[in-house]
């Protein structure tokens, strides 16, 4: 057993050593197979007219195992997935991405789901228990994935909607369960860092794809307090801030988009997170594709949030 000096020489040990993220949406894995006859639905004959026309040609096996080979080349400590890695939400896409899932050799990974992977009713018992691995779901709604002082807390903003709509929804009473978790961590001194599909600040999507209660969700943050937001759904790199605060949103592309526009070219966002004495030192480097299909470091930044609690000073 250790005793009273170890244990605080090993807990200070933990907050001094950089915690590294991994970040990345919208894989859009290849289609495992064109739905049954009873998996027809409107919107998914309009979503499969879009791969089959435009979807397929961008969305690449390959350019998604060149982010891949470079995520686990910088060996990070968790992974943090934003979400649709299918196009059509079929049961046989989300076995095919479970089979994806488990041959990649990740680090501890939470998945918070996105539209595509919602979008149709039925089968999400079935669905959510192929993936449970992956989602981390709590009773509340929220999952939960920690390393040392950094915790990732993951919304489900995925929900059916109508044709020609992507919107996003986190349940009330996820919102609900959220407010006295990020309380007691910030008072813990941990670095919480929140992960949803759909953006929530206004602007980086249309209004028909946007989230539907965003000022709720932002007045909780402000109230409560946070680190770090991520997200994916709109398939460019971001970043912006919360209204009237300095909390962080970072947007990343789709990690199978093939090599065109730099702010849309497969990429992910490699983030390393340390504990100062006041602050923590939040670095993000971006890392894309480019079209000698390489990957290669872009746009830096660096954050310096106060920690909100002295209960961990050092």
């Amino acid at each position: 057993m250790l005793s009273y000096d170890q244990a605080t020489l090993r807990r200070r040990a933990s907050f001094l050593s950089a915690v590294t993220l991994a970040h990345l949406s919208d894989l859009h894995l290849p289609l495992a197979g064109l739905p049954s006859l009873k998996e027809i639905r409107f919107k998914r004959v309009l979503s499969l007219l879009s791969w089959q026309l435009r979807r397929k040609h961008i969305h690449l096996p390959q350019t998604l195992t060149c982010v891949v080979k470079d995520i686990r080349h910088h060996n990070p400590d968790m992974v943090a997935m934003t979400g649709d890695l299918t196009n059509l939400g079929l049961l046989s896409e989300f076995q095919a991405a479970q089979a994806w899932l488990s041959a990649q050799d990740l680090p501890p990974t939470l998945l918070v789901p996105g539209n595509h992977d919602a979008l149709i009713r039925g089968q999400a018992q079935t669905k959510t228990d192929l993936w449970a691995p992956w989602l981390r779901s709590m009773e509340n709604g929220i999952s939960l994935l920690q390393h040392g002082p950094v915790v990732l807390i993951g919304l489900n903003s995925a929900i059916p909607t109508a044709p020609f709509l992507a919107s996003g929804c986190v349940a009330p009473h996820a919102l609900e369960a959220l407010r006295p978790l990020l309380s007691q961590m910030g008072k813990e001194g941990l670095c919480r860092v929140v992960l949803l599909h759909h953006p929530p600040v206004r602007g980086l999507v249309p209004r028909r794809k946007g989230l539907r209660q965003c000022t709720q969700l932002q007045q909780l943050l402000r109230e409560e307090g946070a680190e770090l937001i991520l997200h994916g759904h709109s398939h460019k790199a971001s970043l912006t801030f919360l209204p009237e605060t300095r909390i962080p949103v970072l947007g990343t592309p789709s990690a199978s988009h093939c090599a065109q526009l730099s702010s849309r070219s497969a990429g992910w966002n490699a983030i390393s997170i340390q504990a100062a004495k006041d602050t923590w030192d939040i670095t993000v480097q971006r890392r894309a594709l480019c079209m000698d299909y390489k990957m290669h470091d872009g746009p830096s930044y660096r954050f310096m949030p106060h920690r909100l609690s002295r209960a961990m000073s050092l």
